[in-house]
Order: structure tokens, then C-alpha cells, then sequence
């Protein structure tokens, strides 16, 4: 019987270059504290050595565009490329000089897919997506120069209206913890983004954060109250600048009701910074 044998949720913009010219140097003094942090949560998920990770991150209308917007979407195949951009913008330069490849978990990644279907879960699917910051700047900090594991890539709508609803990410974690017990791997789970920040698609509020609002999120998950998580609307989520806060949500699915553990929270002004872990070993 498999299971879930590490699992975490952090910021996915670990670059202190950006914080250094966007913030100034208290924003690149925190993500540099945050990075140390994910660093040695990483030799934890190494101890644990997984036979896969599962790595849930959302799009930056990167990969996909207005043509299609899968609300959930499987990577499957046998590898996947690092996303190369000739005019990276800021925090999307954190990918050069990382591998150009990474192998999928094949088999994990076609069966979260396939019972997912049958299950009822209507999973988008893709070949050939590649990989931008949000999934490879927290699994190369958390690795290091160690060998990264066979990756499922899973991709979260945060940002194109509408959104998968907070029960749904929820429930997609479920399957996906079934689909690990029912499978003979041990997996890891990382959930990447946030917490509360105005991206360009709200350029009136750039350079805001919720710190109210994360920290009451924070606390739900140290508490390990789910219920108040999965009733967050989508209004919520916008109105507080949370919208990353899905790629949580399918992660709390998977290790309900393990408890999380904060290992890092920063107020920075514009981003609140996080990390945290969940006892699931």
C-alpha cells in the first residue's frame, strides 16, 4: 500500500533578486530567511526519499492561454522541460541554469488522471506543458544539487474566471491521496504559491497583502480545521488576494487531517511569505 510520506506548502517566488528591486533589501533579507527555511525542509522530503513528488502550482497564463484554461490539469508523459523564455520577466530568471529536463512519474501521474475520470473529477491533461517558476523555483531550493525525484506535475486555475471552487481543490487532493493508497509508491506533496498578493491582473492592489487574512488561513491549518478553508468563496479569495490559496486547498485534501506545522511566515507589505509543513510520516 502506498502512502503520503512528506508534505508542505510554501511561497513559489524564491528569488531575492526580484525582492531586492521590487521591495528593497528588508524583502530580500526575508525570502533569503524564507529560502534557508526551504532548504532544510528539503533534506527532511530527501530523508523521506519518495519515489515521486507531486508539485501543485498554478499558471501564469505562461503555458496556457485565453484559447483554453483547464480549471485542473495532469502532466503526464515521461519527462518535462524547464519553460525557457528569451525576456524572462523578474522572477522567471530563477529558472536559468537549472536542468532542462525533469522525468514524470508516469504511472502515478496517468493513474491520478484516468480514476479521476472515472471518478467523476473532468481532469484536463497535457503532454508537452513545460515548467515555469511556481513549480521549479521550491522543488530546485528544496533539492539543491540532491537528484529530484520523478515529478506529476498539477496544474491549479488561480487566476482566469472562473476558478475551480475551494471544495472541488479540496476533493481533488482527496482522489489524489486515494489514488496513492491505492498505488505501491511513496509520494511526496508540495503546494507552491502565495500567500496574499495582487498580480498584474489586479493592478490597482500591487503591492498589497491581506496580513489578516493570512494569518487566520494559517491558523485554520494549524488547527487542522478544514471547514472554514473549503467554504472560502471565490470573492474571498479575490478580494483578499489569496487566489493561490486553491494550490493549498488540493494539498489539504490529500493530508486531511494532519495538522499543519508553520515553518516560516513573513510580513513583507507587498507578499506575505510561507512555509509550512504537515505530519503525515
Amino acid at each position: 500500500m502506498g502512502r503520503i510520506v512528506y508534505a508542505a506548502a510554501m511561497s513559489h517566488v524564491l528569488y531575492p533578486d526580484y525582492y531586492g528591486e521590487n521591495v528593497g533589501p528588508h524583502g530580500r533579507r526575508m525570502v533569503e530567511a524564507l529560502i534557508d527555511v526551504v532548504r532544510a525542509m528539503g533534506r527532511t522530503l530527501a530523508a523521506a526519499a519518495p519515489d515521486a513528488l507531486v508539485v501543485i502550482a498554478d499558471d501564469h497564463l505562461n503555458v496556457f492561454s485565453f484559447d483554453a484554461v483547464p480549471a485542473l490539469c495532469v502532466r503526464i508523459g515521461r519527462s518535462v522541460s524547464r519553460m525557457v523564455q528569451d525576456d524572462a520577466i523578474e522572477f522567471d530568471r530563477a529558472l536559468e541554469g537549472l536542468p532542462e529536463r525533469y522525468p514524470v512519474h508516469e504511472d502515478l501521474a496517468n493513474s491520478i488522471l484516468e480514476k479521476g475520470l472515472q471518478s467523476g473529477f473532468d481532469f484536463a491533461a497535457s503532454w508537452s506543458a513545460p515548467l515555469d517558476h511556481a513549480f521549479l523555483s521550491p522543488v530546485s531550493t528544496l533539492y539543491g544539487d540532491r537528484p529530484v525525484p520523478p515529478l506529476v506535475p498539477f496544474w491549479v486555475n488561480c487566476f482566469v474566471a472562473p476558478q475551480p471552487t475551494a471544495q472541488r481543490c479540496f476533493a481533488a487532493g482527496c482522489h489524489i491521496a486515494r489514488v496513492v493508497t491505492e498505488g505501491p509508491w511513496k509520494v511526496g506533496v508540495i503546494a507552491t504559491g502565495g500567500l496574499s498578493h495582487f498580480p498584474e491582473l489586479s493592478l490597482a492592489r500591487v503591492g498589497q497583502s491581506d496580513v489578516a487574512f493570512d494569518r487566520r488561513v494559517v491558523g485554520w491549518m494549524e488547527a487542522g480545521d478544514t471547514e472554514p478553508l473549503t467554504a472560502l468563496t471565490a470573492k474571498e479569495l479575490h478580494e483578499s488576494g489569496s487566489h493561490e490559496l486553491l494550490n493549498w486547498l488540493v494539498l489539504l485534501g490529500a493530508v486531511s487531517p494532519a495538522r499543519a506545522r508553520v515553518r516560516f511566515f513573513g510580513e513583507m507589505g507587498r507578499i506575505d511569505l510561507a512555509a509550512l509543513e504537515w505530519g503525515v510520516a
